[in-house]
């Protein structure tokens, strides 16, 4: 989502690059193909004082890092317009900029209003937050910090409310001016504090400064930053490490592409609650068998060392149980019963990997231990977690399975079995 808005914010900074109207848009496609159809109204001064900015921003970081070189380009470029007379000749400048602070007033409260913009309210509040989180998870990861998401919530609301005194715009966290800050040497909340005192003076002292500002100098200064965001190496990371992530890295970008910001927040967010959920339905089953000369049993598929005892399946689910992967567990042990060499006499269930169980978990237990008691196979439960055994015993469960079916470990299990210890089950 970072690297596709960050590419739109970008190229929505054409109009002012190239000397010529663009119709606004969070689509790309219709960005550059607009871009593309009037490329002839291309106006070549503007042309090459947008692109000599962006030369001279990308030169000046690379061998003059701690230079001001978003300041140095507004001062050069402004002096251009102003010594050459460029404005005249179709250069787009900033022109006139009101001075003054924003008087301030109480904001009007009328439930009518409010109760009619809620919805959209509340649509522009997480858009809002969901843009601010993500620009911010990014510089934490770049510079090594974290993000404390309930913080940055609390500190867009109480920007908004103080805002609404001023009658200004909802605030958040933007791309293009947190990139900015970012190329310009920000490292703490203090950069935002000189930005608000600067910002001040200049509205009461030195608004006309900027009337001879070009907007492609501008246009190069957001261009040159958000196109850092873009992140090209957690593709090949992703591709390496994890495929299933890199999809839903594809599914977001190509969906803020195409659709827009605040869709491909929602299609990124849909998307990874889907594979959060398919994950959780189909968990990893592993088929446990004991390392030689050792108590620790391991995957079989993973050590082809490890033995299972004869006539006994012992297996590990790696998942909370629930009711969205009961069908899953049932259709695996029948799956792994069918796969079993000889007869089988008993299935051992290694818990060490569920976190949490519920009523349908409880209720998919009671119907395997039925099946496999009137089969004459026994069933016992190892390794339950705190939480589980809980449930289990207000269930009841524990009592019909039986307290010398249920063990502390897996080799504690095996044991008793090698001693005849667990009770037989005689099949119905």
């Amino acid at each position: 989502f970072t690297s596709a808005a960050a590419l739109i914010i970008g190229f929505s900074q054409l109009k002012h690059l190239l000397g010529f109207s663009i119709p606004r848009s969070h689509h790309i496609h219709d960005i550059l193909g607009n871009a593309f159809a009037g490329i002839e109204a291309t106006h070549i001064a503007t042309l090459i004082i947008g692109a000599l900015s962006i030369v001279a921003l990308v030169l000046l970081k690379k061998y003059a890092p701690r230079f001001p070189r978003a300041l140095a380009v507004v001062v050069a470029g402004s002096l251009a317009v102003w010594l050459l007379g460029l404005h005249g000749s179709g250069v787009a400048i900033v022109g006139s900029v009101p001075d003054g602070l924003p008087a301030f007033s109480l904001p009007t409260l009328d439930w009518d209003s409010a109760r009619q913009m809620f919805p959209i309210a509340l649509t522009i509040s997480l858009v809002s937050f969901m843009e601010s989180i993500a620009v911010a998870k990014k510089y934490a990861s770049l510079n090594k910090y974290q993000v404390d998401a309930n913080q940055e919530l609390i500190g867009l609301g109480l920007g908004n409310i103080g805002g609404s005194f001023t009658n200004s715009y909802p605030v958040t966290g933007g791309f293009s001016r947190t990139a900015v800050n970012a190329q310009a040497g920000a490292q703490t909340n203090v950069a935002g504090l000189i930005t608000a005192v600067l910002i001040g003076l200049t509205l009461l002292f030195m608004t006309p400064l900027f009337y001879y500002l070009p907007k492609a100098v501008l246009a190069a200064i957001i261009m040159s930053a958000v196109f850092g965001l873009v992140d090209f190496h957690e593709v090949s990371h992703l591709w390496k490490v994890k495929r299933t992530d890199l999809a839903m890295l594809a599914i977001t970008f190509f969906a803020t592409l195409s659709l827009g910001i605040e869709q491909g927040i929602i299609i990124g967010v849909l998307a990874s609650l889907g594979v959060l959920i398919f994950n959780s339905t189909r968990p990893h089953v592993a088929v446990l068998g004991r390392l030689p000369d050792t108590t620790t049993y391991r995957n079989v598929e993973r050590f082809e060392e490890a033995e299972p005892m004869s006539g006994v399946l012992a297996l590990r689910v790696d998942s909370q149980f629930y009711f969205g992967n009961v069908n899953f567990f049932k259709e695996t042990l029948e799956a792994l019963e069918a796969d079993h060499e000889g007869p089988l006499h008993t299935v051992v269930l290694n818990a060490n990997g569920i976190n949490q169980i519920d009523a349908s978990g409880v209720l998919a237990l009671r119907e395997v231990w039925e099946d496999y008691s009137q089969r004459g196979i026994n069933f016992i439960l190892t390794d339950l977690k705190g939480p589980v055994r809980d449930v289990l015993a207000r269930d009841g469960f524990d009592e019909l399975l039986g307290k010398e079916r249920i063990y502390l470990s897996i080799e504690d299990a095996m044991k008793a079995l090698a001693a005849n210890q667990v009770p037989r089950v005689v099949a119905a």
